[in-house]
């Protein structure tokens, strides 16, 4: 696959970069960033996954704790089950755990919202706001946690979805998107690497921090395999031009 690929990007001569800077243009920071890029830790999903591990404890105790007054009330209900589905929800989102690599690309190829930032930001947030519906020191506690990092996922998502335009306004036609992809294959696998694909954004000029490539690179990469291969990359494309269409219609 990736020889007769490369074959295709190459037959086009040395014409129009459509858009895009070649490599000895990129900036410097690049080289810079690498590095961190290649580090395995995340902190958005860090943040989320302790955010999970927390809202699955309190509905837990909360369930305990009510079996044992023999007290409990619809509003406990809602919230030891939602917080409960959001937790574990969480973990199988954001987890690079290999145990839930089947389920987290399932959950993400029946429901593709599920791989936006900005939308797992939202459940969390909701799960946060309505631990707050029961005044104990760690429904308060959880809830605090979770609607900050909902929100900061939000914002996170917000901005990834700017550049993610930027992207997708950069390639103008699928010839242009091929050659993207092959230029940035530094090694010619077949495949773009979180270090490849961010070479690929710096070419647009578009600097991505952590969080920020990391949550453009999960909705791109829809089986979370940590590789995005050219049929991922074209479906996304052709996807998100196809939506901008019906918008401006």
């Amino acid at each position: 696959m990736p020889g007769k690929t490369t074959e295709l990007s190459l037959s086009g001569g040395s014409g129009k970069r459509e858009g895009l800077l070649p490599p000895h243009k990129l900036s410097a920071m690049y080289e810079e960033t690498t590095e961190a890029t290649k580090s395995p830790t995340t902190t958005i999903r860090l943040l989320a996954c302790a955010n999970g591990v927390g809202l699955i404890i309190s509905s837990i105790m909360t369930a305990v704790l009510s079996v044992l007054n023999n007290q409990i009330s619809i509003l406990d209900i809602v919230v030891i089950i939602f917080s409960a589905w959001v937790g574990i929800f969480a973990l199988f989102l954001e987890s690079n755990l290999a145990l839930v690599h089947t389920i987290r690309s399932t959950i993400t190829h029946g429901v593709p919202i599920c791989g936006h930032v900005t939308w797992r930001g939202g459940i969390y947030t909701i799960a946060g706001l309505l631990n707050f519906a029961i005044l104990e020191p760690l429904h308060i506690v959880v809830g605090l946690f979770s609607t900050g990092v909902g929100i900061y996922m939000i914002k996170v998502g917000k901005k990834a979805g700017e550049h993610l335009v930027t992207l997708r306004t950069s390639i103008t036609d699928e010839k242009a998107l091929l050659k993207a992809f092959m230029r940035h294959d530094e090694n010619g696998d077949g495949y773009l690497q979180q270090e490849e694909f961010e070479s690929l954004m710096l070419s647009l000029g578009v600097e991505l921090d952590r969080d920020e490539l990391d949550a453009i690179f999960f909705q791109i990469d829809v089986d979370n395999d940590k590789n995005i291969v050219y049929d991922e990359f074209r479906s996304w494309w052709k996807q998100t031009t196809s939506q901008t269409r019906v918008t401006l219609s």
